[in-house]
């Protein structure tokens, strides 16, 4: 761990592990969970998280969507079975054998080439079939199409289908959404014709968070969650009927206290015009750490001496806050989302101040940032 960092992302793990037995809890005991840990766990940190979820949450599968991250967690130390959800390039397949890896197949090239590669190594590579029910970003279609891959697939003795799954487009919307009963119908035509080819599958997969709320009928085996365990409002709507803990905190660092005067400017390009005298704090955090620029640039809270305030701009680097009549100084903490005294800014107060999914705001968040685990 590097301690010099000018900002900080720290997550409460035993909320974390809390949200997790939460859930499993709200599912029942006849369906599993897969943590989707993608995008470096949505911020939250790749390996440090894998690694919760293995030894302190039990899980026997792990999804994520890239072979770089897959292979990550294998070098990383993480032992449990890995499931690559995403996309893979046709020259990145030889890491799905070299690091028994589970991966999707939904096309013949693919699997003749896994076959081929498999045979070579003495291997049998795991494969779950992604049916293509309405998403139209990768997948198979029942029927004809599926079809003729099962018999292909059935003459590659190297290869192995233990799963299938698919993923709905419109979960978050509402609970009972036409178009996801639309996609379930035909993920259940998938399922019952691969499994009519004399296929048993051990995973069967389509609920992400959002559907957990409300899709009890399309759990299956297993579902797909991280951002319900993150403690995430998944429903576009802000419904979360879990009891969920967000685990959360992201800080920084007040570096300089200066006063302005009407008719000064903050920051590049005369970003921000100074119309009464004000009281500026600068921050240790820039759009160079990942975080969205709107954040930042368009007035985002943040909290100082428990008092919620906002930004005036940012820049590569540093940012700056609005701290008129709030008592604070050098080294203190401004705190971005989290608790200060009474008061508190939420992710979800986030994602509604920027337009945007916590995935896509906390994805974004880099390396500078340093993690830190409680």
């Amino acid at each position: 761990m590097n301690n010099f960092y000018n900002s900080y992302f720290k997550v409460d793990t035993e909320k974390v592990v809390q949200n997790f037995y939460k859930v499993k809890e709200y599912i029942g005991p006849d369906t599993e969970i897969i943590p989707v840990i993608k995008g470096n766990c949505y911020g939250y940190g790749l390996v440090p998280m894998a690694k919760l979820f293995e030894e302190r949450c039990h899980v026997s599968l792990i999804a994520n969507a890239a072979m770089y991250e897959a292979v990550q967690l294998r070098q990383g130390g993480v032992k449990c079975d890995i499931l690559i959800i995403g996309g893979i390039p046709q020259h990145l397949l030889h890491g799905a054998i070299e690091y028994d890896l589970q991966v999707p197949l939904f096309e013949a090239e693919t699997a003749k080439r896994l076959n081929s590669l498999s045979a070579s190594a003495g291997k049998k590579t795991k494969v779950h079939i992604k049916l293509e029910t309405g998403m139209n970003r990768l997948g198979v279609r029942p029927g004809e199409d599926l079809s003729r891959l099962l018999e292909l697939v059935k003459s590659l003795e190297n290869l192995e289908v233990v799963g299938a799954y698919t993923h709905f487009a419109t979960s978050t919307a509402d609970y009972n959404d036409p178009f996801v009963l639309e996609q379930f119908a035909r993920f259940k035509e998938g399922v019952a014709q691969i499994e009519d080819a004399g296929i048993t599958l051990t995973y069967k997969h389509c609920c992400n968070s959002a559907a957990i709320a409300w899709f009890r009928e399309a759990y299956g085996t297993h579902v797909r969650s991280c951002s319900s365990i993150l403690g995430h409002m998944a429903m576009e709507d802000g419904r979360e009927p879990i009891g969920l803990e967000e685990p959360l905190e992201i800080g920084a660092y007040i570096t300089n206290i200066h006063s302005v005067s009407p008719g000064e400017t903050i920051g590049y390009s005369r970003f921000f015009k100074v119309e009464k005298p004000m009281k500026v704090a600068t921050l240790s955090i820039g759009f160079a750490d990942g975080f969205y620029l709107k954040w930042m640039r368009g007035g985002g809270p943040v909290l100082i001496s428990g008092v919620k305030t906002r930004f005036l701009g940012c820049c590569m680097d540093q940012s700056f806050a609005d701290v008129t009549g709030i008592p604070c100084s050098l080294g203190q903490k401004a705190i971005l989302i989290g608790r200060d005294g009474d008061q508190r800014i939420t992710t979800w107060d986030m994602e509604q101040f920027c337009g945007n999914t916590f995935e896509y705001l906390y994805g974004t968040i880099g390396s500078r940032v340093e993690r830190i685990y409680k």
